[in-house]
């Protein structure tokens, strides 16, 4: 089964301000695997972690989630092979990386100032895709670099487990009670998930 997710690290950050940014609320409910449509947890490295399961976020909420935050994000789409990463400091993005295998086995877009391991990982992975055939091969090796990229920083790798994290340490959250269709919130935020991979 193939991973679709969308991840947000906040350096320094906490349940609260996640909450607050994104318009969420504890649920009470843990888990130690992240499986429902919104989880949060404090992972090692000083991160606090927001997942959203089945869902791309779009610029507006990740601007918002770093008005006064260092922040990085990613999206990975194994179904379409599609993958994105970016930083992102006081609202504004600084850089991104995205993958789209519909461009091809090599695609990979960058813009702003990525992060220095950029380099060694696209060096690595492109190797990697060199040796299993390049554009014909059965696998996509450049899929990962933005994800990847994302873990150099934050220390969170979305398909594995994470080392010293252990027992229910994922909060659920859902929408906050305070959206309803009356006010047209509930619009709002459905179009805050619905997907921006511009």
């Amino acid at each position: 089964m193939g991973y679709s997710l969308s991840w947000a690290a906040v350096k320094g950050g906490t349940l609260q301000m996640i909450c607050d940014a994104c318009n969420l609320r504890p649920t009470g409910e843990r888990q130690e695997i992240a499986e429902s449509n919104i989880d949060a947890a404090e992972i090692p490295a000083g991160w606090y972690l927001v997942l959203f399961n089945q869902r791309e976020t779009d610029d507006r909420l990740l601007a918002r989630l770093s008005a006064k935050v260092e922040f990085v994000s990613c999206f990975v789409e194994d179904y379409v092979m599609f993958s994105s990463a970016s930083g992102w400091s006081r609202g504004m993005q600084v850089w991104k990386i995205f993958h789209d295998c519909e461009e091809g086995r090599y695609h990979l877009d960058v813009s702003g100032n990525p992060p220095p391991a950029l380099t060694e990982i696209r060096d690595r992975l492109k190797q990697e895709q060199d040796a299993a055939r390049g554009e014909k091969a059965d696998v996509d090796f450049i899929y990962e670099v933005p994800a990847d990229v994302a873990k150099s920083l934050t220390g969170f790798p979305y398909n594995q487990d994470i080392a010293g994290m252990a027992g229910d340490v994922y909060h659920v959250l859902k929408p906050s009670a305070e959206i309803s269709p009356k006010t047209g919130l509930m619009r709002r935020l459905s179009s805050i998930f619905k997907g921006n991979r511009q």
